[in-house]
């Protein structure tokens, strides 16, 4: 079942928004959703390409080749066309100028060229680099376009250095060095919560079903998070407007905060289980006396957690709701089937292999000394036969 929750994780697309995150009848929101869809799109958000060229920028080399990577640019699915200090028509015949007629306007002194000619130098050249903006109607939040950004980056103008930026670039960046770095913060955080587990309970098997446990609470929260504020479902009861992709950054934040808060359950229960297990050598009594004793607790502290990140969902902004909604679905999972049904049914099959770790590792925890022996009863002397022997 929480497989199944968690399918809808495997087509998640990630964006990073723009002010359409925000509630409408705020201003940014409104002017931001107006310029998008009331006028031409993509013209206040266009890709912007900086050529740093050899020599004069207007030389005829330079502006051939400017116009041939323009060009091969505008031919990109997703690009209606690129704009530049070279893509200047006739106003008496409405053609673009060739690059030789474009080289001999530039080629004129000062004073003698046409009034728009200079007005394209100020606005696209300083120096040897030539700004370029090239017009894609698609969003630049939207998942298309960033994707749309390693293919300009790859096209290429001999004896030309071009750089790329943008809305769409800066969000593409922002997804490429999120996904060079995650899997080291999530490597990072199952390989030291094994470890503190392997150290706190001696056994080589309770690291590996424990985060093998969480992982599978973590999949059927962020499948429920992609089902509904990507797909869009519940989006009339939660009072949102679907943006067709996940926020960038609200997964590997959700991962780390509700990895932190089901390893808190797992070693209260774990606990109270090993300490009952070392009292009576019996695993199935261990199970059951540590999930009595823990029930209620974990029960309280997830209600807790689910109530304040329930809450969320009353914010206006969808970043926050989003997070909040897929903790609060999160913490519930991994309280209610994880840690009162899987846990200790796993265990209670397990058996006897729940404690087991190799010789040497066991003795090296044991020397640590970080696990915890319940106490045993203290004896209390029978002062009253010892005075009578004294008698």
């Amino acid at each position: 079942m929480l497989l199944l929750a968690g399918i809808p994780f495997l087509h998640m697309e990630q964006g990073v928004p723009g002010a359409e995150i925000y509630p409408p009848g705020v201003e940014s929101r409104d002017a931001y959703v107006a310029l998008q869809t009331e006028f031409a799109p993509g013209e206040t958000t266009p890709i912007v390409i900086l050529a740093d060229v050899p020599g004069s920028p207007t030389s005829l080399a330079n502006i051939k080749a400017i116009d041939a990577y323009s060009t091969e640019v505008a031919a990109l699915h997703g690009v209606d066309r690129v704009e530049g200090p070279f893509t200047i028509q006739d106003p008496s015949t409405g053609a673009v100028l060739t690059p030789e007629q474009v080289a001999q306007l530039y080629a004129l002194p000062d004073g003698q060229r046409p009034a728009g000619v200079d007005a394209l130098l100020a606005q696209y050249i300083r120096g040897s680099t030539i700004r370029l903006d090239a017009i894609s109607p698609l969003s630049p939040s939207k998942p298309e376009s960033t994707d749309l950004i390693p293919q300009v980056r790859a096209v290429k103008a001999e004896g030309v250095t071009t750089q790329v930026g943008g809305s769409a670039a800066s969000g593409y960046d922002f997804l490429i060095s999120q996904a060079q770095r995650a899997p080291y913060a999530v490597g990072v955080t199952l390989a030291a919560s094994a470890a503190i587990i392997l150290l706190l309970f001696g056994s080589a098997v309770l690291p590996i079903k424990a985060v093998l446990m969480t992982l599978l609470s973590i999949t059927a929260s962020f499948g429920a998070m992609v089902w509904i504020f990507q797909d869009g479902n519940l989006s009339n009861v939660l009072n949102f407007t679907p943006l067709g992709y996940t926020i960038a950054g609200n997964p590997i934040i959700m991962f780390s905060v509700i990895f932190g808060l089901s390893m808190d359950y797992e070693v209260l229960l774990l606990s109270r289980m090993q300490e009952a297990y070392r009292r009576t050598g019996d695993n199935r009594r261990s199970v059951a006396e540590g999930l009595s004793k823990t029930a209620g607790v974990i029960t309280g502290a997830a209600l807790i957690m689910v109530s304040v990140f329930a809450a969320f969902a009353l914010a206006d902004v969808i970043t926050i709701k989003s997070i909040g909604v897929g903790m609060a679905i999160a913490v519930f999972v991994d309280a209610t089937i994880i840690r009162v049904l899987l846990v200790p049914a796993t265990m209670r099959l397990m058996g006897h292999w729940n404690w087991w770790a190799p010789g040497f590792l066991g003795r090296f925890v044991d020397r640590l000394g970080f696990s915890h022996v319940e106490d045993e009863e203290p004896e209390v002397p029978d002062h009253g036969g010892a005075a009578r022997g004294i008698a």
